[in-house]
């Protein structure tokens, strides 16, 4: 199911989403053309605007319906891993239902100082959950395709990306 018109900062509780608001998986769209899928958020988790997530599997294709925060050594299981951005308003705890970006664009939590944060260099898991950097090609075993720096970013902070469906990938 599409839907047109979303609020992607809110967060949902399971009453809300158990009155049919809204299923899990449901690709939506907001009035700038951003994509989102509507996902529930797995235990033991506490996420922010700006952090990068993972978007697993509920079934076959591409049937999303549980989001988890990006690791530090990538996403498991690991390479080809959709990712998304999430973008709620207050922070989104286990059990709460999110909006998670996928296709527009955004801004993505940013660390590690040594990185050079600039438009056209690979973008990488950083060393902070949840937080991307920009990597030299000579030293990426791999990187986040589809996500791209849109402008110069500082660590410590969220920088302006555009997503494009971003997956885990071999350099």
């Amino acid at each position: 199911m599409l839907l047109a018109g979303i609020k992607p900062q809110e967060v949902y509780q399971g009453t809300e989403t158990a009155n049919g608001k809204v299923a899990v998986g449901t690709r939506g769209f907001d009035s700038n053309g951003k994509e989102y899928i509507f996902c529930l958020v797995a235990a033991s988790q506490n996420l922010v605007t700006g952090n990068l997530v993972t978007l697993i599997s509920t079934g076959t294709g591409a049937n999303f319906g549980t989001v988890t925060i990006l690791g530090t050594g990538g996403a498991a299981p690991g390479l080809g891993t959709p990712l998304g951005v999430c973008v709620s308003s207050i922070t989104a705890s286990a059990s709460s239902y999110i909006w998670v970006q996928v296709y527009g664009s955004c801004n993505v939590s940013i660390t590690d100082a040594t990185a050079s944060n600039l438009p056209g260099h690979l973008v990488i898991p950083a060393s902070v959950s949840g937080a991307v950097r920009a990597s030299g090609v000579a030293t990426a075993s791999s990187f986040i395709e589809g996500l791209v720096f849109t402008a110069t970013a500082s660590t410590g902070s969220t920088g302006a990306m555009f997503l494009s469906y971003p997956r885990l990938t071999a350099a």
